[in-house]
C-alpha cells in the first residue's frame, strides 16, 4: 500500500466512534472525514480531554480540513487505526507498549502514518514520559533516532510561517522528530501543545500559556494546524509554485515571547 492509499483510506471508518472518554469505538462507518484519535497506553493517555475537540474546531474554522468534530482514544492494535493518516500520543507518566503495539505502530508508520507526541507534564517536561516514548521508539526503530527539526523544515511553513513551536509553555524551542525516508514520521513536543486548548468547565480556556499568554495560545493553534496540514500534504510546499505565496504572504506573525530556552 502506498501513502496516497493510506491517506485515501485514512478518514474513513470512524463515525460512529462516540467519544474521547468512550471505553472503545464500537462500529465502523462511512464517514470520510478526518479525525483527531489518541492512541490509548498503559500511562495517562487521556489528559486534557477537552482540548482535542476545541482544537479540530480550530481546524474548521481555519481551513478547509474536513475533520470530524469528535475526538476518540483507540489502541494501536484496533483495525480501525491501521486506516488513520495521523494520531496522538499524549501522557505524563511512564507508559509501555505490547510487543503486538509495537509492531503494530512500526507498520503503521512504515506505511506513512504520522505521529504527534505531545509531552503533557504540567510543571515541567516529565522525564518518565519522554523516557517511555525514547525507549518505545528505539525498539521499533533501532537504526533511526529522535533528532532537533531544523526551523527551515516545511513543517513551519505548512500553512502558517512559524518560527518556534508554541504550547502551554515554551520549554524548549525547537521540536524533535524521526524521519523515515524524506518525511517526518514523527514529531515530538514538549511544550504541552495540547494543554494551550483544554477548555474548563464553563467554557473558557482551562489554563493561560506562560509566558506568552493569548498571543502564545494563538500561535500553539498555527503550530498544531501545521502538524495536521504537513500530515496530510507532506512537502507540497517546497513545490516551486508555492514559493511566492511563501514569499510575500502570511509574513505577519506574533513574536515568540521571551524565556524559552
Amino acid at each position: 500500500m502506498d501513502r496516497r492509499k493510506f491517506l485515501e483510506l485514512g478518514g474513513a471508518g470512524l463515525a460512529t466512534a462516540g467519544l474521547l472518554e468512550a471505553p472503545l469505538v464500537q462500529a465502523i462507518g462511512p464517514d470520510q472525514r478526518v479525525r483527531i484519535v489518541r492512541i490509548r497506553h498503559s500511562g495517562l493517555w487521556d489528559q486534557h480531554k477537552t482540548a482535542p475537540a476545541a482544537f479540530v474546531y480550530e481546524v474548521r474554522q481555519r481551513t478547509s480540513i474536513d475533520a470530524a468534530p469528535v475526538p476518540v482514544g483507540l489502541r494501536v492494535t484496533s483495525g480501525a487505526f491501521a486506516r488513520l493518516p495521523l494520531a496522538l500520543l499524549t501522557g505524563a507518566d511512564a507508559f509501555r507498549l505490547s510487543d503486538v503495539e509495537r509492531v503494530e505502530l512500526r507498520k503503521w508508520l512504515t506505511l506513512g502514518g504520522f505521529l504527534i507526541v505531545d509531552n503533557s507534564g504540567y510543571r515541567d517536561s516529565s522525564k518518565a514520559f519522554d523516557s517511555s516514548v525514547r525507549r518505545e521508539l528505539a525498539a521499533m526503530f533501532p537504526r533511526r533516532k529522535l533528532a532537533r527539526v531544523s526551523p527551515d523544515h516545511v513543517v513551519y511553513r505548512s500553512f502558517y510561517r512559524l518560527d518556534y513551536p508554541a504550547g502551554r509553555v515554551i520549554r524548549k524551542p525547537y521540536i524533535e522528530g524521526l524521519t523515515l525516508g524524506r518525511r517526518l514520521a514523527v514529531v515530538v513536543t514538549h511544550n504541552d501543545l495540547f494543554g494551550a486548548f483544554e477548555r474548563a468547565p464553563g467554557g473558557g480556556y482551562a489554563h493561560v500559556p506562560t509566558p506568552g499568554r493569548e498571543n502564545q495560545r494563538e500561535m500553539a493553534f498555527r503550530f498544531g494546524i501545521n502538524l495536521m496540514m504537513y500530515a496530510l500534504c507532506l512537502h507540497y510546499k517546497d513545490d516551486q509554485v508555492h514559493l511566492d505565496f511563501l514569499l510575500h504572504k502570511r509574513k505577519w506573525k506574533i513574536r515568540r515571547p521571551p524565556g524559552g530556552r
